[in-house]
């Protein structure tokens, strides 16, 4: 549950960015995930952020059980990033909620919520952008960047992301507990 007095927005602000340069360094997992819970993350069980992952809005954030950020992502949740059961974020990608609107003439901010659904595994470096979903037990191939929803159980890869194959749509499994006690 967030604290009270973190409901004023520059103070939110501020703790988020403590949690960017001193909390993501931390070598444990449980902390790192405890703080962001204590800033408004909303999260279900045995989910990991790994280290040095940067995450902006945590009071945006929703996820799962059994989720796993990798290392090094960036996580942008302003506009709201809802996360399904057993999902995988490899490292160094970036889940990007914010842009700008380039034909407005003040230049002006947009965000738009990201939906991530069960069993969806989004590959290293790849990037997702603001108003896309990812469907249930879909995969986005290492590198590529989504600039449309990826429909369940769909392979894309690319720039940008296309079909390039379907998976097994009998999943069952469930990511486990991380083996690391950090």
């Amino acid at each position: 549950m967030m604290i009270k007095i973190f409901k004023n927005k520059k103070i939110q602000w501020g703790m988020n960015l403590i949690g960017n340069i001193i909390i993501t360094r931390i070598p444990s997992r449980r902390i790192r995930i405890a703080y962001y819970k204590m800033i408004g993350m909303k999260s279900g069980n045995n989910v990991s952020i790994c280290r040095y992952t940067e995450l902006l809005a945590a009071e945006k954030l929703k996820t799962g059980n059994g989720v796993n950020i990798g290392w090094r992502c960036t996580i942008d949740a302003r506009g709201e990033i809802e996360i399904g059961n057993n999902v995988v974020i490899a490292s160094d990608s970036i889940i990007l909620t914010a842009d700008h609107d380039v034909n407005d003439t003040n230049f002006k901010a947009r965000y738009r919520k990201i939906t991530i659904n069960d069993r969806a595994w989004i590959c290293t470096r790849s990037t997702v952008l603001g108003g896309v979903t990812i469907g249930e037990g879909a995969v986005v191939a290492a590198g590529s960047v989504v600039t449309k929803d990826v429909e369940p159980y769909t392979i894309v890869g690319g720039i940008p992301a296309k079909v390039i194959g379907r998976r097994n749509s009998n999943l069952k499994y469930k990511i486990p507990k991380s083996p690391i006690l950090f």
